[in-house]
C-alpha cells in the first residue's frame, strides 16, 4: 500500500519525529500541502511509526497521531511538527495550528470533524486555517464540521470534493478564498455566517447540484464568476450592502428564474447574467452606474427589464443590442 496526499504544494514533509526547529520559529510561511510523502513503507507494520498516540491500522494508510516535520519552504532548513488525526494533517506553527492536507487512511470514513485544537509537547494551539487546498480532490469525504476555531478558509480548500453534500461553517471564519468549493457537484446547500465578509472569485464554481445558498449580510461584492456553472440554483437573495457583481458571476446559472438587485447596486459586469436562459425579468436599481453590454448575453427567455426612468438614456446603447422590452419606473 501506499500514502495518498490529496494536494500539491512546495512543502517537504520528513518523517522526523522530533522537528528541527522549535515552532517559535519564526519564517515566511504559505501553508498548504506538501508534494512528497514521508519516506515510510506501509508493507511491514513493524516499519511505521512507533510511540505513544501513534495508532497504525494494518491493510490501511492510516498514521493515527503520526508526529513528522513540514518544511517551511524548500531548502530553508526551518521545519515545523505535523501531526495527523483521523486522516487529516495538522501542521503546528507559533502559536496555531493548519489543516495542511487530507491523509487518506480509511476509504469508508466519510464524514470528518476537524479539531478545535492540537496539543503537542503539553501545549495546545487552536486551529485557526484550512490552509490553500487542504481536501482538494478529496473525493470521499461526504460530511465536514468546522470548528469555531477557524477564522481563515484557503484558497481551493474544499474543490474537486465531488461527494461533499454537508459543511458546517462557523460563526468565527471570516474569510474564504478563491474557488474554495470549486466543483463541489454534490453540495446542494450552504450558509455562509455574517461572519464573513471577503470572499474569493468562483467560490462556487460549477456546484452543479447547488439548490440553496445564504449569503453573509455584510457582503459588499460578488467577485468573478462566483456562481459560475451553477446551473440549477433557482434563485438568490443577494444581501443590501452588495454594491457590485463581477465578470461572469451566474455565467449558465441555467435554472435562475428569480433575483432581486440590491437597491445599492453601481455595478454589473460583462457577462454576469450570461445564459441564464430561465430568468424572465428583472429589475435594475436606481444607484446603478455601470451595466456592461454582455450583461445578459444569450439570455434568451428575458422578456422585460424594469428600469429607472433616470437611467434609460444612461443604458440605451446596452437596451439597443437586445430584443428584451425595457419598462421605466
Amino acid at each position: 500500500s501506499s500514502l495518498i496526499i490529496s494536494a500539491c504544494s512546495s512543502k517537504k514533509i520528513t518523517d522526523e519525529k522530533t522537528p528541527t526547529v522549535s515552532p517559535t520559529a519564526e519564517a515566511d510561511i504559505t501553508a498548504s500541502a506538501p508534494t512528497e510523502s514521508p519516506d515510510i513503507s506501509t508493507d511491514d507494520k513493524d516499519t511505521e511509526p512507533s510511540g505513544e498516540g501513534n495508532e497504525y491500522y494494518e491493510g490501511s494508510d492510516s498514521f493515527e497521531g503520526y508526529v513528522g516535520t513540514v518544511e517551511a519552504e524548500p531548502g530553508s532548513g526551518v521545519y515545523y511538527p505535523l501531526l495527523v488525526f483521523d486522516g487529516i494533517s495538522y501542521c503546528i506553527y507559533e502559536d496555531h495550528a493548519e489543516v495542511l492536507f487530507t491523509w487518506l487512511s480509511d476509504s469508508s470514513l466519510e464524514d470528518y470533524n476537524i479539531r478545535g485544537k492540537i496539543e503537542y509537547e503539553g501545549k495546545d494551539y487552536p486551529v485557526t486555517v484550512i490552509a490553500e487546498a487542504a481536501f482538494d480532490s478529496f473525493t470521499d469525504v461526504v460530511s465536514i464540521i468546522i470548528p469555531d476555531t477557524v477564522t481563515e478558509i484557503g484558497e481551493a480548500a474544499f474543490e474537486y470534493c465531488e461527494n461533499l453534500r454537508e459543511i458546517t461553517i462557523p460563526s468565527s471564519v471570516t474569510t474564504i478564498g478563491n474557488y474554495a468549493f470549486n466543483e463541489c457537484n454534490s453540495l446542494s446547500e450552504i450558509i455562509l455566517p455574517d461572519s464573513v465578509t471577503t470572499i474569493g472569485s468562483g467560490l462556487f464554481f460549477n456546484c452543479t447540484s447547488l439548490t440553496s445558498v445564504t449569503l453573509p449580510s455584510g457582503l459588499t461584492a460578488l467577485p468573478d464568476e462566483t456562481f459560475s456553472g451553477c446551473e440549477i440554483l433557482p434563485s438568490l437573495e443577494l444581501p443590501a450592502g452588495i454594491v457590485s457583481i463581477g465578470r461572469e458571476a451566474f455565467w449558465y446559472c441555467e435554472g435562475l428564474t428569480d433575483i432581486v438587485l440590491p437597491a445599492g447596486l453601481t455595478t454589473i459586469s460583462e457577462s454576469a447574467f450570461y445564459d441564464c436562459i430561465a430568468l424572465t425579468s428583472i429589475t435594475l436599481p436606481e444607484s446603478l452606474v455601470s451595466l456592461n453590454e454582455s450583461a445578459f448575453d444569450s439570455c434568451d427567455s428575458l422578456v422585460k427589464v424594469y428600469c429607472p426612468a433616470s437611467k434609460v438614456k444612461t443604458f440605451q446603447s446596452v437596451f439597443d443590442g437586445y430584443d428584451f422590452e425595457v419598462e421605466t419606473y
